[in-house]
């Protein structure tokens, strides 16, 4: 773990602490109120609690929403280091011989998501299609839902090095800096997602 993540620990540890802190504290005055002092909750005491309340509830509430609920901006170079990795498909034939790339197993599938299974270097790789798309080459390279710097430039090299057979493998980790650290993601991986790069959808095997 990132000592950047620390940080969170921290902020986690200090908010608890108000918690408990206010907890007594409430107890504590209405307590020296009703029976020290033999008096009545007043309105300035009920209005001294809501705003400790609402202290503690935008601490935990603000910490939550830091850790939990902020989506990555894959384009903030601030926020994360994006990296790019690239490697040759292997071709697999079907019984008659006709050969593929991604295979498309719909037994494995369901309405909204498909399974492509590919292979590299001789090992077998299964993804889903919410962590991956297939490319067709005959058409311009785009990647729907996911807003990148693509290296078009490198793309191309690399489509005609690999013939238009090849995985682009996007990862994108969080960078070691306060506000990561404050919401415990520094170092941490925020996304992976793979582009399965085909010559044409000839290449695609769809096995139902």
């Amino acid at each position: 773990m990132s000592s950047w993540n620390f940080i969170g620990i921290i902020a986690w540890i200090i908010v608890i602490a108000l918690l408990i802190f206010v907890v007594f504290n409430i107890r504590n005055r209405h307590l020296k109120v009703l029976v020290v002092e033999k008096g009545k909750i007043t309105w300035t005491t009920i209005l001294t609690d809501l705003l400790e309340i609402i202290v503690v509830i935008l601490a935990v509430s603000g910490l939550l929403y830091t850790s939990l609920f902020t989506k990555v901006d894959l384009t903030n170079k601030n926020e994360v280091a994006v990296t790019y990795k690239y490697d040759p498909l292997i071709v697999q034939t079907t019984g008659d011989g006709q050969g593929y790339y991604v295979k498309i197993d719909k037994k494995e599938s369901n309405s909204s998501t498909d399974v492509y299974q590919y292979w590299l270097n001789n090992s077998t790789y299964t993804v889903s299609s919410q962590n991956a798309t297939v490319s067709d080459a005959t058409l311009p390279f785009t990647v729907s839902g996911l807003h990148l710097d693509w290296p078009m430039k490198k793309i191309k090299k690399l489509d005609a090095k690999y013939q238009n057979a090849y995985v682009i493998t996007v990862q994108a980790k969080y960078k070691n800096n306060f506000m990561n650290g404050l919401g415990l993601k520094a170092n941490r991986y925020a996304m992976e997602y793979r582009v399965l790069r085909v010559p044409a959808r000839s290449f695609i095997n769809v096995e139902k």
